[in-house]
């Protein structure tokens, strides 16, 4: 840990060097992760006849504008660079270093929050314009609960990708592979859909399930849909999803470095 102390600013420096040569991909990325707008549009004609499953249309402008806020903060594009860089070799120059990988990774892409944020500010603008609601203010506890929240969906989602991206050692690709879990996680995260409008007999299934813990417990907190009390239940099993992952992750890693051969470098 003293070594990566020692190591982050400079690892930061190179991050927003990073982001600042690439700003143009950078903001391509962040306009693919606008989703929830197309399904705010969506679900608020729906919602015109009536409340579904108990979100009127300023619940549904709520929870996507929280959900478009809770996406871009912990967005992670871990897989696709690890993969190619296991099959490049170029993963060879991370491994000469006195610093574990995916410290250098987590602190690249953490360094592009605030770039991030600076795009999506006047998009939140606008949609509080259109729907001055939005201004809802949860609570101190339940704001403080989703800072918590978000933190352990980021990190989740960085070992769930980690985890993915180390299986290149073993395989060609793994693009494919995590393609099929990104779709399961579109569909249970509550990311194109509230979690509420799921029948009631897969609800219990699905808040097990580690793809809430990725992005509808902040969401639900941020947006006023869910007490902190209620909450606490939820944390803790993001916490054990966490464990569960890092525990898979570091399995995969040490068997996969111990047989990389750079094949490509």
């Amino acid at each position: 840990m003293s070594h990566v102390l020692r190591a982050l600013p400079d690892l930061m420096r190179v991050g927003v060097a990073g982001a600042v040569a690439y700003r143009a991909e950078l903001v391509i990325w962040i306009l693919t992760a606008t989703l929830p707008l197309v399904m705010l549009a969506m679900w608020n004609a729906v919602a015109l006849d009536g409340p579904v499953a108990g979100f009127d249309q300023d619940g549904l402008a709520r929870y996507f504008v929280a959900t478009l806020v809770i996406r871009q903060a912990t967005s992670v594009w871990l897989v696709w660079e690890m993969n190619y860089e296991i099959r490049s070799g170029r993963l060879s120059t991370k491994l000469l270093r006195p610093l574990h990988p995916f410290w250098q990774y987590a602190t690249s892409m953490l360094t592009v929050l605030p770039m991030r944020l600076v795009v999506l500010v006047p998009l939140v603008a606008a949609l509080v314009w259109w729907r001055p609601t939005l201004l809802a203010w949860p609570g101190l506890t339940a704001v403080l609960l989703a800072l918590a929240s978000t933190a352990l969906a980021w990190i989740l989602t960085f070992l769930v990708q980690a985890c993915f991206a180390s299986l290149a050692f073993f395989l060609d690709k793994t693009d494919g592979l995590f393609g099929v879990w990104f779709g399961m996680w579109a569909l249970l995260s509550g990311y194109v859909a509230p979690l509420a409008t799921f029948p009631d007999w897969a609800r219990p299934v699905v808040e097990l399930l580690p793809f809430r813990g990725m992005l509808a417990v902040p969401v639900e907190l941020l947006g006023g849909f869910l007490s902190p009390a209620e909450a606490m239940t939820d944390i803790a099993l993001q916490l054990l999803w966490v464990g569960v992952f890092a525990v898979l992750t570091g399995a995969v890693w040490r068997r996969g470095i111990a047989r990389y051969g750079a094949y490509g470098a």
